[in-house]
């Protein structure tokens, strides 16, 4: 479970910011060696012929730069002791921040110009720094250097190998692997080469984005960290000097006299340097400041500072890189490190490489995302439900010895599912496995399995999902000899049916006696247990000798989204004077992002009405309106009430109130199948009134048509129901069902109709037709329009000799056995009692019951029935 974990982060954290790291990275490593790169490109520029005589005093260099660009200050001066290396001066432009680099021969004082490369290398800078030290892109690029920890350490994590110390296993490439295992490979042995770069690169480079991460990383050093110089406020308005503009800083507004001193003194005290770099006085009156680089400095960062008096030449204050601490050298020398220079040339060569590396992770990491997305897709095409051409399982072959055989029964999906989760788990483990559904495995395949998991639902009252019919009805009707095989049974089942996991044991039962030795006890999984699943995976990984991670099951039903609130936005009666309970018409706007597909499911989570809660608390001392707190959040008594079950009576005075209502369940969901699709702009129920003897409405039913006023929101989400939607293919459908059962068919007709498959067949049962001719006009629309091609509608009420749905079917039996022989699938949406067995049995008789179990074996016959 943690690697898998760590695994969607690494991807997931890779794909959102991979984008800005393969910008910064490729900018970064550009701007590794832009000083050569600029010098190679600027001859003349940033260079000069060496000659036998001195270079001009540093005043009169300022004074004829001065000359040229009178308007224009001198916001830095830099001194190379090089004969061969041009003097540049940074100019300002305007009044605001920005400045330009200009190169001034030593000896003349004439002005070369600027770097014919400093154009490009100031665009690569511009777009380097607005991701990483202005703005908005600051912020963005600051949390990618974030996720750039977690994904260098996950990294790591994901592929630590099992010899740790087989240094092949770190960083041999393998040249001779194609496709998705060439790929992994040369992302995980690069990803661990450049492990320690990027960390440093990310330690480093979050100093210029974050105020916390750079005082963080002083208080590491044990340096104080210094105060950054403000600019001069400007003047208050009503001020002496309000009319008075600001003195800037100007390295050529001081005299000659006193540069000399200053450089004088300067050179007196530090004979040895290899650059000077001089700035004005930040205010008036102020200390020249003056930075360089000793002959013997590590890199081009470890600088030295000191402030000269230019009047006097006295040094005021000195700080040198040699005398400071570890922790004030590595703080002083943040760039170095995070060019790589503090390292020497091999540490800038290092993290250019790396740098360089980024858009290779960025693209790999895209690639494998998008192979693993295709495999997942033509595994999901392999599985049975897609694979209706595959060669029937006897002819499939033997399973290998040391291979498990995984058959499952599924209904609605859940079973499929947990089949799947299990396959996956045990190939972590090195098992190999073979998934089939029980309607694809034959005797031949089962007889020569040694190893087999049996993961089944039971649908209705102890009876096998429909796809797992044949095998029931067939195979379990059979002796076959299985002494050699070992067998585990996950039974999937509802306690509220009177045959609990009827199926599961029944196939448990029908194993043991043909031979079959359970590995252990089935394990039954009463609505989706966590608890029962966690013990499947335990049991297996004893019985196989591999121990596996219990992790959290999702085995549950599918929901295409959480509960949300969806509002009541249609409601309307669609049997007045019905011999029938009330049938109501809802229609929902749904949320955003919400979505289904014909055949899925929708969850409602009722709610008491205000008045049913009143009621409940008119003999209590507590009123609806008391604040208390459940389930983690602030209510009030009635609210909180609404959702949960009511006991037999209100609570008393002196109790306390917050562990009473803990107490109390919450309301069970009532689910309905989906009357539209998406595409239609409404969630559409049909929903029948019940009613308990006493005359009170049934829970969910009378929330939806009572309760819930119109413009109400009303608590849902959507569950997918894979075993109920429609074919794939265009072929025709036969539709057969009663009362609301019309919802779930309603919608696979919308659905059909928009597609323009015209070969669908409606058989639809209620009432009296006068009344109960449920969306009638809508019907009668389609089958004008051609998009149902026969429409049989029958009404046990209209005549003397009652008529169901079943009765319209063996009349119609032979152009149902043409319709499916033509390859129609037949769909079935009603009521569990009653209807379903008579029409299944009226079908068994149609079109003969050996065909009717093909058609469940190959999902060409599904029911949703309740």
């Amino acid at each position: 479970m943690m690697k898998r974990l760590w695994f969607q982060l690494h991807w997931g954290f890779g794909m959102t910011a991979g984008l800005v790291l393969a910008v910064v990275g490729l900018t970064g490593a550009l701007l590794s060696y832009d000083d050569a790169l600029t010098r190679a490109f600027s001859p003349g520029v940033m260079t000069v012929a060496a000659r036998d005589t001195a270079p001009l005093p540093i005043p009169e260099l300022l004074s004829r730069v001065h000359e040229v660009v009178p308007d224009r200050r001198v916001l830095l001066m830099t001194v190379p002791r090089s004969p061969q290396d041009a003097v540049s001066v940074r100019l300002s432009v305007g009044d605001g921040p920005r400045a330009e680099t200009y190169f001034v021969d030593p000896y003349t004082g004439q002005m070369l110009g600027r770097s014919q490369a400093d154009a490009v290398f100031r665009f690569i800078m511009d777009v380097h720094r607005f991701l990483t030290v202005d703005g908005i892109g600051k912020q963005i690029t600051a949390a990618a250097t974030l996720l750039l920890f977690v994904l260098a350490l996950s990294g790591l994590y994901l592929r630590w190998p099992r010899r740790i110390g087989h240094w092949r296993a770190w960083f041999h490439i393998d040249l001779k692997k194609r496709g998705r295992p060439f790929l992994w490979n040369l992302h995980a042995v690069i990803g661990t080469v450049v492990l320690v770069p990027y960390l440093l690169s990310a330690t480093t480079g979050l100093y210029w984005s974050y105020d916390w991460w750079r005082g963080m990383l002083f208080s590491i050093a044990g340096v104080s960290q210094p105060m950054r110089n403000k600019p001069a406020a400007s003047p208050k308005r009503g001020a002496p000097e309000a009319g008075k503009r600001a003195v800037q800083p100007d390295l050529a507004a001081m005299t000659a006299r006193e540069m000399a001193t200053a450089w004088r003194s300067f050179t007196e005290h530090v004979p040895n340097y290899t650059s000077v770099y001089l700035r004005p006085a930040q205010r008036p009156g102020g200390p020249l400041q003056v930075t360089w680089l000793d002959a013997s400095a590590p890199h081009e960062r470890a600088f030295n500072r000191m402030e000269i008096e230019a009047a006097s030449g006295e040094i005021r204050h000195e700080d040198r890189y040699a005398q400071k601490t570890t922790g004030g050298q590595l703080m002083t020398s943040i760039y170095a490190l995070h060019r790589g220079s503090f390292f020497g040339q091999a540490g800038v060569v290092v993290m250019m490489l790396s740098s360089l590396m980024m858009p290779m992770f960025f693209v790999t990491g895209w690639m494998l995302y998008l192979d693993r997305r295709k495999k997942k897709r033509a595994l999901a095409a392999s599985r049975p439900a897609g694979a209706r051409h595959d060669p029937p399982a006897d002819a499939r072959g033997a399973l290998a010895q040391d291979g498990v055989l995984i058959g499952y029964a599924s209904q609605s999906g859940v079973a499929e599912g947990l089949a799947w989760q299990t396959a996956g788990m045990l190939a972590g483990a090195g098992v190999q496995a073979q998934i089939q559904p029980l309607a694809r495995i034959g005797q031949a395949q089962l007889g020569s399995a040694r190893r087999a998991l049996f993961i089944v639902s039971t649908f209705g009252d102890g009876e096998p999902p429909d796809s797992a019919r044949r095998f029931a009805q067939q195979l379990m009707n059979q002796a076959m000899a299985l002494p050699t095989l070992r067998f585990a049974m996950l039974s999937l089942g509802d306690s509220h049916y009177d045959r609990f996991c009827g199926f599961g044991r029944k196939l448990d039962g029908w194993l043991r006696a043909q031979g079959g030795v359970a590995a252990f006890e089935p394990i039954e999984v009463d609505r989706g247990d966590p608890g029962a699943w966690a013990r499947w995976q335990e049991r297996l990984g004893e019985w196989f000798g591999h121990p596996l991670t219990v992790t959290k099951s999702q085995h549950g039903p599918r929901f295409l989204s959480g509960f949300q609130s969806w509002t009541l936005a249609q409601r309307d009666l669609l049997n007045p004077g019905s011999t029938g309970l009330p049938a109501y018409h809802l229609a929902f706007t749904p949320p955003p992002g919400a979505d289904w597909v014909a055949g899925d499911l929708v969850e409602v989570q009722p709610r008491h009405t205000t008045a049913r809660v009143e009621r409940f608390l008119s003999g209590s001392v507590w009123a609806c309106d008391v604040r208390v707190r459940v389930a983690g959040r602030e209510t009030t008594l009635g609210d909180a009430l609404r959702e949960r079950l009511l006991p037999r009576a209100a609570p008393t005075a002196g109790v306390d109130l917050h562990a009473w209502l803990a107490g109390l369940a919450p309301l069970p969901v009532r689910e309905y199948s989906i009357a539209s699709t998406r595409e239609e702009g409404t969630l559409m129920l049909l929903v029948r009134q019940t009613r308990h003897p006493d005359g009170s409405l049934g829970l969910g039913s009378g929330w939806l048509t009572d309760g819930a006023a119109l413009g109400e929101a009303v608590t849902m989400r959507v569950r997918a129901n894979p075993g109920f939607h429609g074919p794939a293919t265009g072929r025709g459908v036969i539709l057969i069902g009663n009362g609301t059962g019309l919802a779930g068919l309603r919608a696979h007709l919308a659905e059909r109709t928009a597609k323009g498959h015209r070969r669908n067949w409606l058989i639809f049962g209620e009432r009296e037709a006068a009344r109960d001719s449920f969306y009638d006009a809508t019907l009668r629309a389609w089958q004008a329009q051609g998009g149902i091609a026969r429409l049989d509608r029958v009404y046990s009420r209209d005549q003397a000799q009652r008529r169901y749905v079943q009765d319209q079917v063996r009349d119609a039996a032979q152009d149902i056995a043409a319709w499916v022989a033509r390859g129609a699938s037949i769909y079935v949406c009603g009521s569990l009692a009653g209807m379903a067995p008579a029409v299944d049995a009226a079908l068994a008789e149609a079109i003969g019951t050996d065909v009717l179990l093909d058609l469940s074996a190959q999902g060409r016959y599904r029911r949703d029935v309740y």
